[in-house]
C-alpha cells in the first residue's frame, strides 16, 4: 500500500464532483479503461450509449506494462463506494489475479482549501504479474499515486467555481428554510437550463435543471455525500437558515456542468 497527501486550492464539494465519477477517475489512472457498465433496468452490462439505468458497475480493459511490452487485462471495478470523508474504488481482473483498491480522504481546511489524501492498494495472486506489469505491488501503487493523481490535482484539477460560464443571476433568497424552499420551487418551473446553488449550516446543495425538470441534486451535509432523490429529501427537510441564488444558463455551459 502506498498513500500520499496534497493540498488543493478548492472546496471539498468541488474535490468530489471529481471523485465521485467514475470515468473520471479511471481516466487519471490512465491504466482503467471501462467499456461496459451495469444497467439496472436490464440486469446486465451494457456500453454508455445503451444506458438507462447506470449502477456503480464496470467492466472494464487493464493495460499494464512497459513501453516494450504491454498487456492487457479484463476485469471489473466498483465504485464510488461513498463514506463520511471518504470516497473508494476497487477492481481486479476477472481471472483473480490482480486486485486494487483506492481511497480519498477528504479534510477540509478552510472553505477554499481540502487537504486531499490518496492511499492505494494493488495486490498481486502471483509474482508472474510483476513481470507483467513491470512493476512491484508497492511500485504500482506509487505509481498510480504520484504518476497519476498527484499531477492531475497539481496541474490540470480546475475547481468547478473557476469554469467560466455564461451564467445570468435570476433569483437569490436568505432566510428560514420554508421561505428558501419556497422561492425554490417557484424557480424551478421557470427554468429552461440552469442550475441553483443552496447552502446552509454544513450544507451545500447543487441542483441542475433542464427542460423545467430537476436532472441533477448533490447535497453535502457535513462529510455526507447525497445525490438524487436522498438529496432532494436532505433539501426539502433541512431546517436553519438558508442562502439560494438561482442561474440561467446556456444550454450548452448546462450540459458540460452536468459532464463535471
Amino acid at each position: 500500500m502506498y498513500r500520499n497527501e496534497i493540498v488543493i486550492n478548492a472546496g471539498r464539494s468541488s474535490l468530489l464532483g471529481v471523485l465521485t465519477n467514475p470515468f473520471f477517475i479511471s481516466g487519471i489512472v490512465g491504466h482503467v479503461g471501462i467499456l461496459r457498465v451495469k444497467d439496472k433496468q436490464k440486469g446486465d452490462y451494457v456500453t454508455p450509449e445503451f444506458l438507462n439505468s447506470p449502477e456503480d458497475d464496470f467492466q472494464v480493459a487493464y493495460v499494464f506494462g512497459t513501453p516494450e511490452n504491454y498487456n492487457v487485462s479484463l476485469g471489473y471495478m466498483v465504485g464510488p463506494e461513498i463514506f463520511p470523508g471518504e470516497v473508494k474504488y476497487k477492481g481486479g481482473t476477472f481471472d483473480g489475479k490482480f486486485e486494487w483498491e483506492v481511497s480519498f480522504f477528504l479534510t477540509p481546511i478552510d472553505d477554499n482549501k481540502t487537504r486531499l489524501s490518496i492511499s492505494v492498494n494493488a495486490k498481486y495472486k502471483t509474482s508472474m504479474l510483476a513481470r507483467i506489469f513491470g512493476r512491484s505491488e508497492f511500485d504500482l501503487a506509487f505509481h498510480i499515486v504520484e504518476g497519476h493523481f498527484i499531477p492531475f490535482f497539481k496541474f490540470y484539477f480546475k475547481p468547478s467555481e473557476e469554469i467560466e460560464v455564461n451564467k445570468i443571476e435570476i433569483a437569490s433568497e436568505e432566510g428560514e428554510a420554508n421561505e428558501v424552499i419556497a422561492k425554490f420551487k417557484e424557480i424551478v418551473p421557470k427554468l429552461e437550463a440552469g442550475m441553483i446553488k443552496i447552502s446552509g449550516k454544513n450544507l451545500e446543495c447543487l441542483v441542475i435543471v433542464i427542460n423545467k425538470d430537476i436532472r441533477r441534486v448533490t447535497c453535502l451535509a457535513g462529510n455526507d455525500l447525497k445525490t438524487g432523490s436522498d438529496a432532494l429529501s436532505l433539501l426539502l427537510l433541512y431546517n436553519g437558515e438558508l442562502k439560494m441564488k438561482a442561474y440561467q444558463l446556456q444550454l450548452e455551459d448546462l450540459i458540460e456542468k452536468i459532464e463535471e
